[in-house]
């Protein structure tokens, strides 16, 4: 089961793992760490872990965290999400990818994970492959409609992924 835990350390070295240390020994496989350390108040830092682990396992990594002195502000189970793959093809820099990138995480349940610019020259188009989580195929048929409202708007190409990863869109 993959679980999102979102925990508050104290701001001080060897307490991320501290942190980990639970998770690892019961057999947890750590997915994802974001550290957020523009967001330390009262000498605490929050930290949100993503991880996968059998359920028993769970309650077991937790108490040890209480007793570790680490506070858990949040446990759940994360909801799987369908990766949307396109590709934009155009001046896509020049176009603000940024404006492009914020209009589809609008979305709500839509959210671009990955984007891996080629540019060959300045003055050329460049191309952009975008990896988009969406929690379902009527999210993934909205992002859909705003890239094709965008590619109209900025002259750029949409090119959509036919692989069932992607919602079969």
């Amino acid at each position: 089961m993959k679980i999102s835990l979102d925990v508050v350390l104290k701001d001080i070295p060897g307490q991320l793992v501290k942190a980990l240390e639970p998770i690892s020994s019961y057999g947890g496989n750590i997915i994802s760490i974001v550290h957020l350390r523009e967001e330390v108040t009262g000498g605490r830092v929050p930290v949100h872990v993503t991880f996968e682990v059998e359920p028993p396992r769970l309650e077991k990594i937790l108490r040890e965290l209480e007793d570790r002195d680490i506070w858990v502000s949040k446990v759940g189970e994360v909801r799987k999400k369908e990766k949307l793959k396109v590709l934009l093809i155009g001046h896509i820099v020049d176009t603000d990818a940024r404006d492009t990138i914020d209009r589809i995480n609008d979305i709500k349940g839509a959210m671009v994970a990955d984007l891996a610019l080629a540019m060959p020259h300045p003055e050329k188009e460049s191309s952009a492959r975008m990896d988009i989580e969406v929690s379902g195929d009527d999210v993934a048929e909205k992002v859909i409609e705003r890239l094709e409202e965008i590619a109209r708007e900025k002259n750029l190409i949409v090119i959509k992924s036919l692989s069932k990863n992607s919602s079969g869109i």
